[in-house]
C-alpha cells in the first residue's frame, strides 16, 4: 500500500462510525493531577513535569499486533511507538522527553479492512531546565504545543525515512533511530502524519530526599554490613577496554582499593571496608566469555538479579538496548541502578519502574533509585560521577553507623557532586526518589 492510499485508509477509518469502544473520562489522577504520574525525577539542574498527550494511531491487526483490540499492553506499546517522535518538537520547546508513557486511556477504537485506529490520551512526564526555583504551572513556558508524529509509527522504508530525518552527526538514520532524527517539515517528506497535542498538567516539586540506606545497609555473608555492586561497562568504542580500564584506575586510586581477579576471569572485586561498613565491588571485564557483542545485554541483565547496586557505562543505542526490558531480570530487593549512557532518562526509566512493579507498588518506586542523564554523556565521566556516588553512600553509610545520620548525604546533592565532577550540559538526576522514605 502507497503512502498516499494509507492516508486516504486513515480517513475512512476517522470518519467511520464503527465504534469498538469509548473509555471512561480521566479522573484527576489520571489526567497526570496526582503525584503518581511522573517518574519521581530529582536532577541537579532540572525539574520534572506531567502532560498529557492526545492524537490518534493506526496499526494493521496482522503479526505481533493481531490482538491490539483486546490487549492493553499492545495498545500501550503501539501508543510508545508513536509518542517518542514528539523528540525533536519537545526539544525545541526546551522539554526532554520520556519516550515511554506513564498511562494510556483509550478514548476510541475503530476497525476497518483489517487496521485498528485508537485514538488516546497519554500520561508522559518531561524535563524542565532548572533555573532558581521550581517553576509554578501558571510560569512555565511552553506548556502546550502540537507535533507532528506518524499515524502509522512503524514498517518504515529506507526512502521514507530519509526524506522525513535530518542527520547531523555522522550517523545513518535507521529503524530504530528514525525518531531521534525525525523532522516531518522536510519539503521531501510526504509521510501520513497526525498532530500529537501536548498539555503540561502539573510540575512536580524537588524535596529533600535520600537513598533507603537502611535498605543498603544489610549483613553481607563476607562479614559486615553494606550492599554488593556491579560495575558493567560495555566495550569501548577503540579500544574493548577502555571503559573497564577507566573504571579500575577509579577505584584503584581515587579510592585506593586493590581488586582480586574472579576464579573464572570474568570480573575483578574490590572489597571497600570502613570499620564495619563494606562495599562489595565487582568491576566486569566486557571482552570475556559471555560478555563479547552478542552476550552483552544477557550478561547485564543476571548482574540485576544478583547485586544491590548496578552500574552501566555505555552507548544507550537510542532506547534500543535490551538491558531492563526483562521483569524477571530484577532483584526483589531494592536496588540502585546507575544508566551512564546518552538520554537515559528517555530511554530506560520507565522500563526499570515496570520491571520492579508489584501489587503493593504499581509505580516501580519502592525498591529502585535511577541515576539517569536527561543529555548526551560521555563514557569519560562514568567513573568521576561513579565516584561521587560511591563516596556519598559510604561516608553517608558510616555516620549512621555511628550514629549521625544527620550527616547522611542527599539525592540532591549527589545529583549536584555528579553535575561538578565532570563536563557537559548533561542533565543529572534520580528517578523514582521523590517519595523515598528514609530520613535521618
Amino acid at each position: 500500500m502507497s503512502r498516499r492510499q494509507n492516508g486516504f485508509l486513515y480517513l475512512i477509518l476517522l470518519l467511520s462510525t464503527v465504534w469498538i469502544g469509548c473509555a471512561r473520562e480521566l479522573d484527576e489522577t489520571q489526567a497526570g493531577n496526582g503525584d503518581e504520574k511522573e517518574s519521581g525525577w530529582i536532577g541537579a539542574d532540572s525539574y520534572e513535569v506531567g502532560a498529557i498527550v492526545e492524537s490518534t494511531v493506526l496499526q494493521k491487526l496482522e503479526g505481533d499486533w493481531r490482538d491490539l483490540a483486546a490487549d492493553p499492553a499492545l495498545q500501550q506499546r503501539l501508543v510508545d511507538l508513536q509518542i517518542k517522535f514528539l523528540k525533536s518538537t519537545a526539544e525545541a520547546k526546551g522539554w526532554r522527553l520520556n519516550q515511554l508513557s506513564e498511562t494510556v486511556e483509550v478514548l476510541e477504537m475503530t476497525e476497518t479492512d483489517g487496521s485498528l485506529s485508537i485514538r488516546y490520551r497519554a500520561v508522559i512526564d518531561m524535563l524542565g531546565r532548572l533555573s532558581g526555583d521550581v517553576p509554578s504551572l501558571e510560569k512555565i513556558r511552553n506548556a502546550a504545543f502540537a507535533a507532528k508524529v506518524p499515524v502509522v509509527p512503524e514498517g518504515f522504508d529506507h526512502d521514507v525515512m530519509k526524506e522525513c530525518s535530518q542527520v547531523d552527526d555522522g550517523h545513518s538514520v535507521r529503524a530504530y533511530n528514525f525518531h531521534y532524527y525525525f523532522q516531518p517539515n522536510q519539503s521531501a517528506c510526504d509521510l501520513d502524519l497526525n498532530t500529537a497535542n501536548v498539555t503540561v498538567t502539573e510540575v512536580f516539586d524537588r524535596p529533600r530526599t535520600y537513598p533507603e540506606y537502611d535498605l543498603l545497609m544489610q549483613p553481607l555473608p563476607e562479614g559486615g554490613i553494606g550492599f554488593t555492586a556491579a560495575l558493567v561497562p560495555n566495550r569501548g568504542d577503540k579500544d574493548p577496554m577502555s571503559r573497564f580500564d577507566a573504571h579500575a584506575e577509579m577505584l584503584e586510586q581515587d579510592l585506593g582499593l586493590r581488586g582480586t581477579l574472579s576464579s573464572d576471569g570474568t570480573y575483578r572485586r574490590y572489597e571497600w571496608r570502613r570499620g564495619e561498613i563494606v562495599m562489595m565491588i565487582d568491576l566486569f571485564d566486557p571482552t570475556k566469555a559471555g560478555w563479547g557483542r552478542e552476550g552483552f545485554e544477557a550478561g547485564f541483565r543476571q548482574r540485576l538479579k544478583d547485586y544491590t547496586l548496578v552500574h552501566y557505562n555505555g552507548h544507550s543505542s537510542y532506547g534500543s538496548k535490551h538491558l531492563l526490558d526483562d521483569p524477571d531480570a530484577y532483584s526483589d530487593a531494592y536496588q540502585i541502578i546507575i544508566m551512564h549512557s546518552c538520554q537515559s532518562f528517555a530511554y530506560y526509566t520507565r522500563q526499570v519502574f515496570r520491571g520492579k512493579a508489584t501489587a503493593s507498588d504499581p509505580q516501580g518506586f519502592a525498591m529502585a533509585d535511577i541515576v539517569a542523564t536527561g543529555k548526551s554523556s560521555y563514557p569519560s565521566g562514568a567513573p568521576r560521577t561513579l565516584n561521587v556516588l560511591l563516596e556519598s553512600l559510604m561516608d553517608s553509610m558510616v555516620a549512621i553507623h555511628k550514629g549521625l545520620a544527620d550527616e547522611a548525604v542527599d539525592w540532591i546533592t549527589i545529583a549536584e557532586g555528579m553535575k561538578k565532577s565532570t563536563w557537559g550540559d548533561i542533565l543529572y538526576g534520580v528517578a523514582g526518589v521523590r517519595s523515598n522514605i528514609w530520613q535521618p
